[in-house]
């Protein structure tokens, strides 16, 4: 935290009452299991737990509190409030007005974490930068990424996610985000939207969240371009990226190499520059276009931005090939899902040599039509020629069915991991390429970890 804040400033900024007096503070904790003596501790309140029941037991292990009711008995100092997610939220708010160098927020369906750790790359070869740590991205997360700001940060890069309309306005609230980029609109958490338009326009929130002078970065080749363009705030600038010669940041000469990692010229105001991905997957090519724009307005040279794509190689549990059991190469996609991110992983599978496999887990939160999209996903598999489809869940019947034909062709759907992973183990040899890819929920890295040989995949 740069500096230190105290009770009475938040009491006379944002109201609440004070209890037992103020205190100063430089950190703060919501984990229970993580007390720190010397830090304030806010009392959340989630669906499934409420912290108030043991802040009752934390004197000496902190500071002071936050809650939204009167801890009797206790003598440290409280903040009480109304709801305690909007104080953590508002505090994160002082710790962001007293930082000024650029802050870079990024949103999408797809591909954000990478943007994120891309421009991680880019500016920290002259930088020290602030970054969003894992998948600190909500209304709890980015907060805790604000009160990681110290003295030595001189750039603040926000990875933004959003579960339902107003998220990504409300994260823009509390991190002021000088430049700004939605990476893609896919059908992703459909449940908590309605819609993919509704998607859009929660996402487009980041760009009416900037302020004059402000810079927002667009995709021209995503289908809400121009949704984008008619509703962008007077005084804010566009910078558009995509594969077009017309936008002011593009790519041309896409060529992948024999690993599937994409090499290109990153055309930036009109001069060319060779760059060669280090990462799997020519849907990178935007991502790397996104973050170029978003390093280029934050005032990055375009010299430093080609070094700096070029040297990352991967991000955990995207795209990380591996050596595997029985010799057989294992692609780790298993972070996350959705159809847009599945196409892209089938598309890279279907030009690799040898034999294919993709194993899909459920993917989550698509709405009443998820049945259909996990149908389309098998289509494609089948289209693209791979050789085998192994599901994991429910919703992978319809995927399984779709992929063998309408089940003319043995099945591989299963609702349990272990004998997916025992099935999967008789097809792997030094001539098979596995990616295995799901939601959150479906838990499929632990599939990676069996097939890699670091477990046999218990939960």
């Amino acid at each position: 935290m740069i500096g230190s804040l105290s009770l009475k400033q938040l009491q006379e900024r944002f109201g609440g009452e004070l209890i037992n007096g103020s205190v100063e503070f430089s950190e703060v904790c919501t984990d229970t299991r993580k007390l720190n003596p010397q830090a304030l501790f806010v009392a959340l309140v989630g669906d499934n737990f409420d912290a108030h029941d043991f802040v009752g037991e934390l004197d000496g292990q902190a500071l002071g509190l936050v809650v939204d009711r009167e801890v009797r008995g206790c003598s440290l100092p409280q903040w009480r409030v109304k709801d305690t997610t909007v104080a953590l939220g508002q505090i994160g708010l002082l710790c962001r007005e007293k930082f000024s160098g650029p802050v870079i927020a990024i949103t999408g369906s797809c591909g954000k974490t990478t943007v994120k750790e891309m421009l991680s790359a880019i500016f920290s070869q002259r930088h020290t930068p602030c970054v969003t740590a894992g998948n600190l991205n909500n209304q709890y997360g980015l907060p805790i990424t604000l009160f990681g700001l110290s003295e030595e940060h001189d750039v603040l890069i926000l990875e933004m996610g959003a579960n339902g309309p107003d998220d990504i306005a409300y994260l823009c609230s509390i991190g002021k985000p000088q430049v700004s980029a939605v990476n893609n609109v896919m059908p992703a958490h459909v449940e908590g939207f309605g819609s993919i338009d509704a998607i859009a326009k929660a996402k487009g929130q980041i760009y009416t969240g900037l302020d004059v002078g402000g810079t927002a970065i667009i995709n021209a080749d995503d289908n809400y371009a121009d949704y984008w363009r008619g509703r962008m705030p007077e005084g804010v600038r566009t910078l558009e990226v995509g594969l077009a010669s017309q936008c002011e940041i593009f790519a041309e000469n896409i060529v992948l190499n024999n690993s599937g990692c994409a090499g290109f010229d990153l055309v930036i105001e009109g001069l060319s520059y060779p760059l060669q991905l280090q990462l799997l997957g020519e849907h990178n090519v935007h991502n790397a276009l996104v973050a170029a724009a978003c390093a280029f307005a934050a005032g990055i040279s375009a010299k430093e931005i080609v070094q700096g794509l070029s040297s990352l190689r991967g991000v955990s549990g995207r795209l990380q090939e591996q050596r595997g059991i029985c010799g057989a190469t294992v692609i780790d996609d298993s972070y996350n899902a959705n159809p847009g991110s599945v196409g892209a992983a089938i598309e890279l599978l279907a030009q690799r040599q040898g034999k294919r496999i993709l194993v899909l887990g459920d993917m989550a939160e698509l709405g009443p039509d998820a049945e259909g999209m996990h149908r389309d996903v098998g289509d494609l598999a089948r289209e693209r020629g791979l050789d085998a489809l192994f599901t994991l869940g429910p919703l992978g019947t319809a995927a399984s069915l779709a992929f063998s034909h309408g089940g003319k062709e043995p099945l591989q759907n299963y609702r349990e991991r272990e004998p997916l992973i025992a099935a999967l183990t008789h097809e792997l040899d030094n001539n098979t390429t596995v990616l295995v890819k799901g939601s959150r929920s479906a838990r499929m890295e632990l599939v990676a970890q069996a097939l890699l040989g670091n477990s046999r995949g218990e939960s």
